[in-house]
């Protein structure tokens, strides 16, 4: 059968091109003839797009530390010279909009950190939420000019589903109608005049994982990112990049049906808000944030013995922190309500790794704290699984800090606009 596309010279050009930025991302210092070498491609080749590169001001010549040894008769010992990634050569501003904050950082391009902040908004309409964030956008640029100056581009995270391809929002996770659609990439491109890259915030936290925290993956390139919080979510990292789908919803294994029975049912109308909309018989409905704190609450009302009653007397203001604590303290309802969660959750993972067959996962999130969550989850994992050989998945749980979201829509900016761009 004859191919459906072609690849024109242009086309190899690029893919030669982002190979050699790829390799200079995960290996550098390295040699021109390394690189030549690992991809078998000429060294003229690799001389014509290095010197390109090293024109832009993305990469340097450097010396090797210490000289071949021992040196060859003939020759002077050298120390032979390679090409690195200039740590300076340019800066990205990674947002993250959360339920409750908005996050910044500044980084280089090795995620380094160069500034950052949190900034308090609202975010339930999305008009508002535009204006406050151009105004964010506007301090940031007046406090740090000398790094905005320097900006390849910008990367903004967010929760709920979104189309990255068009940057575009389209399913908010509170459920509101003036999100869906809305052109956000564009429309904050056109007030700072960069490039915006916008991202599901777990699909970010997995690209800033493979590009800047590759230690944890001890040489892994495939690995799926467990991330349970009001909603969950668990990208799929193959070949060291996020597959999206071709409508970027790929990975929500929130709206995995785990309960059929229940999938035909409406959440009672006191549960509404608290099960945040998900649906009935879904992963989220049974093992999300809000899920779990919806049982605790029902069963408070309901007159059942807990430390959660001197923990939180309102049961409307219970927060997951109080679970967690209750947890701790050996609570049985607690322990009780967060055991059955996590056991749907390796259920669910288990169906991942029958699919992808990954040999790492991570977890992550604050029901993680607490590592006898984590172990719930791995045993049910493990048992469910279909694991021909044991030994090859490891399950890791991280703790990527409070600016995760941010640091990972930079590593998202950084991979469209300099890595693939």
């Amino acid at each position: 059968m004859a191919p459906t596309s072609g690849r024109n010279n242009g086309t190899v050009k690029q893919e030669n091109l982002e190979a050699v930025k790829l390799m200079l991302y995960r290996q550098a210092p390295i040699s021109r003839a390394e690189i030549a070498a690992q991809l078998s491609l000429t060294p003229a080749t690799i001389t014509n797009i290095t010197a390109s590169l090293i024109e832009q001001g993305f990469v340097e010549e450097v010396r090797a530390e210490e000289p071949p040894a021992p040196a060859p008769r003939g020759t002077t010992g050298r120390r032979p010279i390679l090409l690195d990634l200039k740590r300076d050569c340019f800066t990205v501003l990674g947002l993250s909009l959360g339920r409750d904050s908005t996050r910044f950082c500044l980084c280089d391009p090795r995620g380094g950190v160069l500034a950052s902040g949190t900034y308090e908004v609202m975010n339930d309409d999305y008009s508002v939420m535009l204006h406050q964030l151009q105004g964010i956008l506007s301090l940031i640029r007046q406090e740090h000019a000398a790094l905005w100056d320097k900006l390849l581009g910008i990367g903004i995270s967010m929760p709920g589903v979104v189309n990255s391809h068009r940057g575009q929002v389209r399913n908010h996770i509170l459920e509101r109608q003036s999100w869906r659609g809305q052109p956000l990439a564009e429309a904050i491109s056109r007030f700072t005049g960069l490039p915006v890259r916008l991202e599901n915030n777990v699909k970010a936290r997995s690209t800033a994982i493979s590009l800047f925290w590759p230690e944890l993956l001890e040489g892994e390139t495939t690995f799926a990112l467990c991330y349970v919080s009001f909603g969950i979510a668990c990208p799929f990292v193959l070949g060291n990049r996020v597959f999206k789908g071709e409508d970027a919803a790929a990975g929500e294994i929130g709206k995995m049906i785990l309960d059929p029975s229940a999938a035909d049912e409406e959440p009672a109308t006191g549960d509404r808000e608290a099960a945040s909309f998900a649906l009935p018989g879904s992963l989220e409905a049974l093992a999300g944030v809000n899920a779990i704190l919806a049982q605790c609450r029902k069963r408070m009302r309901a007159g059942e013995e807990t430390a959660l009653r001197d923990l939180c007397p309102d049961t409307g203001a219970l927060k997951l922190t109080d679970v967690l604590e209750a947890q701790r303290a050996g609570d049985a309802m607690a322990c009780g309500i967060m055991e059955q969660a996590m056991v749907y959750v390796g259920v669910a993972l288990a169906n991942i790794v029958d699919i992808i067959n990954p040999h790492l996962v991570l977890l992550s999130g604050s029901v993680f704290t607490n590592r006898v969550n984590a172990e719930t989850v791995e045993k049910a994992l493990m048992r469910y699984a279909f694991l021909p050989d044991d030994d090859a998945l490891r399950v890791v749980t991280v703790d990527m800090g409070e600016y995760a979201g941010a640091i990972g829509a930079a590593a998202s900016c950084i991979e469209k606009y300099f890595l693939r761009g």
